[in-house]
């Protein structure tokens, strides 16, 4: 299989619900139309963003038809195929190639702290049982366990094996996986402001991020993640991380997607509130949120945002 070269701006994409819980496939596609338009490189689907844990398995199904079918020509798409056991994964994984994924996204079972060993061989296993194109989402703060560097060089080397989605509060950690793997990796991180990722995944010759800031703001995210060729990208990541740090920061005040959904409601995308368990985001934080866009001129009615999600 010819590696796949994953850069750029990589959103996650909220799952949208109505008002009785369920999953609302039209906001759905209107959502993909919205990161098509507006500068993205391609899509994150059934990740933490998507509250992918949250839905059964018809639905998760319906989803990724859903938003392949939409994006069929449009924009590539990842799919988080990510289950508890090798088997389901592998499951996962075909029925994702079957329906047209560019890409597979599997994250470290959660719960069990499997060792390194265990993990590598998860991985391989899968890996060597699909024929799709994989990242690796190391998420050590959710899934209670780390995929330490020297694993990650190790899988680095599998043929399915494409790239990384590094999640977690360890920037040494994202320096000595392109240092293990000589820079001929894709390397992409989140957007969490309090993991600081960004400047050291960028400045260590990473391909950009797979991140949740770019659901509302695609442009600005797209500008940030873009893999420095020369030193105006440098200045020109520099000037958009600082103007939409604050948002960034917010994005992450709760549980992701709480902050996500609240403001992407407040430009006319009726994505719904998070399911239950989780609860709608805090009026502290509603009014943080708030003041946040509106500095950066997102709550203005002519902002990209409205005007798109306002169109009938």
């Amino acid at each position: 299989m010819k590696k796949y070269n994953v850069e750029g701006s990589w959103p996650a994409v909220v799952t949208p619900f109505d008002d009785n819980d369920e999953v609302s496939y039209d906001v759905l596609r209107k959502l993909v139309g919205f990161q098509a338009e507006n500068n993205s490189t391609g899509l994150l689907l059934m990740g933490s963003t998507g509250e992918a844990i949250l839905l059964s398995p018809d639905e998760r199904k319906k989803i990724i038809d859903t938003v392949l079918d939409e994006a069929r020509g449009k924009i590539p798409v990842m799919v988080g195929v990510a289950a508890m056991t090798t088997k389901q994964t592998i499951e996962n994984a075909k029925y994702a190639k079957e329906a047209g994924a560019d890409l597979g996204l599997i994250v470290q079972p959660p719960y069990i702290k499997p060792k390194q060993s265990s993990l590598y061989k998860y991985f391989k296993d899968v890996a060597d049982a699909v024929d799709i194109p994989l990242a690796i989402y190391n998420n050590p703060e959710r899934c209670g366990v780390n995929i330490e560097p020297e694993t990650i060089a190790r899988l680095a080397r599998h043929e399915n094996i494409v790239a990384i989605k590094e999640a977690g509060p360890n920037p040494y950690g994202v320096m000595r996986t392109v240092e293990l793997t000589r820079g001929e990796f894709n390397v992409l991180c989140c957007d969490c402001a309090f993991y600081a990722l960004i400047p050291v995944v960028m400045a260590s010759g990473g391909k950009g991020t797979s991140n949740v800031t770019g659901s509302l703001c695609p442009r600005e995210i797209s500008t940030i993640s873009k893999p420095w060729t020369n030193y105006d990208d440098v200045l020109n990541m520099r000037e958009a991380l600082y103007k939409y740090l604050p948002l960034i920061r917010m994005m992450y005040s709760e549980t992701n997607p709480v902050p996500l959904k609240y403001a992407m409601s407040l430009v006319g995308a009726d994505v719904g509130k998070p399911r239950k368990p989780l609860m709608e985001l805090s009026e502290q934080n509603q009014k943080a949120m708030k003041q946040t866009m509106d500095r950066l001129g997102i709550m203005d009615e002519d902002s990209y945002q409205k005007e798109y999600f306002g169109r009938k």
